[in-house]
Order: C-alpha cells, then structure tokens, then sequence
C-alpha cells in the first residue's frame, strides 16, 4: 500500500471544503472537477440551473475560493456555468 502525499490529501479536504461551502450558499448547484488550467491547483466546474444569477453564483464562488486559499494555500478556480450551456457543450 503506497503512502498518500499529504499535500494531495490537504487539496482535496480544501476541495471538498469549497464544494461544500457552494453547496450551502447554492444548494441547486451541481459541481464536477475540471483539469487545471495553467498554475491552478485544482478547477472546479459550478453548474446552476437556469434562471439563477451566474454573476452572484460567481462571486460566491470566488469569495469561497479566496476563503480556501487564504486557509490551505491552495488556488483554486470555479467556473460557473448554466447547465444548459453546459450540457450542450458537453
């Protein structure tokens, strides 16, 4: 059994911190990873439905971001979508 890299396992209690927090501010919201797109640590895809304000989904999303950041150090990117846009372009 190979040890697991404690940074990996940080990341992903930050990520399932951020996913929470967006689910309790956006109980509608649906999220999946996304791969990183440059110098991120992680990328989170935030999916609303439509009719919901994209621009305040997105500066909760950010402020949570910023949240988890200044706490574990991580970057991490939301993008948010309407997930009709999303399903189309899947």
């Amino acid at each position: 059994m190979s040890a697991v890299d404690p940074r990996e396992k940080r990341l992903a209690e930050a990520v399932a911190i951020l996913v929470e927090a967006i689910h309790r501010d956006v109980p509608t919201a649906s999220t999946r990873p996304l791969a990183p797109y440059d110098d991120e640590d992680f990328t989170l895809e935030v999916r609303i439905p439509v009719g919901m304000d994209r621009d305040t989904v997105m500066d909760i999303c950010i402020r949570h971001a910023l949240a988890i950041e200044e706490r574990f150090g991580f970057l991490i990117l939301t993008r948010v979508k309407v997930a009709e846009a999303a399903e189309a372009n899947a």
